[in-house]
């Protein structure tokens, strides 16, 4: 059990001090599966960036992470049977491909396995494609200070196909956004970042993903907050992703397996 102390000052002729103990019941750790790939595929060689990133949930007051690094991980294409091996990177719970090979293809299926514990996770996911930024550009506009940056982002969605979005904004900031409302139109919005100076570099991203991914990074943002260091720098509960445990179903995982079509656009601030 872990304990919290409160010190609550009563406003009296003299001053006073009441202690609470409040007991927070410690938790079984759960398997955090963070397994999300971004797919340059319009990049020569095309270029893929991810990793595997298991850690064990901590109770709420814990402010340590608790990597796992003696998982088994590998992926599975399931169309050709080809095994790409995973290893752990030192002991910060990371697992990178351990050949530069790995390369996911659209209109194929990917199996994401991890042995730990005994246990079996799996997850299968196929690359989603998105759409290219087609402008970023600084304007000059604010939010809440005269210190805000606005970048004013443009990009263009296929109306041959619904789509969902993932906006990686840099500096752990992220935005979810469908097609529901501008289907095959060009799309523009402004973002306000503070504390940016000149000369500084931002790289904006934007991923495609699937309506399953895109309602679990809706949750996840809306516990964690865009502006907190981002989505994957607290536990996220009890969000339950597209993680199965074939050992043991109640002994399920957190987490997710993706992989996004990605473009990036980068500028400079004035």
């Amino acid at each position: 059990m872990k304990k919290l102390v409160y010190i609550i000052p009563l406003l009296l002729f003299f001053g006073c001090e009441d202690v609470v103990d409040i007991d927070v019941p410690s938790t079984e750790p759960k398997l955090v599966i963070d397994a999300s790939f971004n797919v340059y595929t319009t990049e020569s060689p095309v270029r893929t960036d991810g990793f595997v990133k298991l850690s064990l949930t901590t109770n709420y007051f814990d402010t340590e992470d608790n990597p796992v690094t003696t998982a088994d991980v590998f992926i599975v294409d399931l169309s050709s049977g080809t095994v790409y091996p995973f290893s752990s990177n030192g002991n910060a719970g990371y697992y990178q491909a351990s050949s530069n090979n790995f390369t996911p293809e659209f209109n194929k299926t990917y199996l994401l396995n991890v042995v730990y514990n005994n246990n079996t996770y799996i997850a299968e996911t196929t690359l989603i494609p998105s759409v290219a930024i087609d402008n970023v550009e600084q304007g000059d506009a604010t939010l809440f200070d005269e210190d805000d940056t606005e970048l004013i982002v443009s990009f263009t969605d296929n109306a041959n196909r619904d789509d969902f979005y993932l906006f990686d904004l840099d500096f752990g900031e992220f935005l979810t956004t469908s097609d529901e409302f501008f289907q095959g139109e060009t799309f523009k919005f402004s973002y306000f970042y503070d504390d940016l100076s000149s000369g500084k570099e931002v790289v904006i991203k934007l991923n495609g993903v699937d309506e399953q991914f895109y309602n679990y990074m809706d949750l996840i943002l809306a516990q964690s907050g865009e502006s907190s260091g981002g989505p994957f720098q607290t536990t996220p509960a009890t969000i339950r992703g597209n993680i199965i445990n074939t050992t043991n179903e109640d002994d399920y995982a957190l987490g997710y397996f993706n992989l996004s079509e990605t473009y990036e656009y980068k500028i400079t601030i004035n």
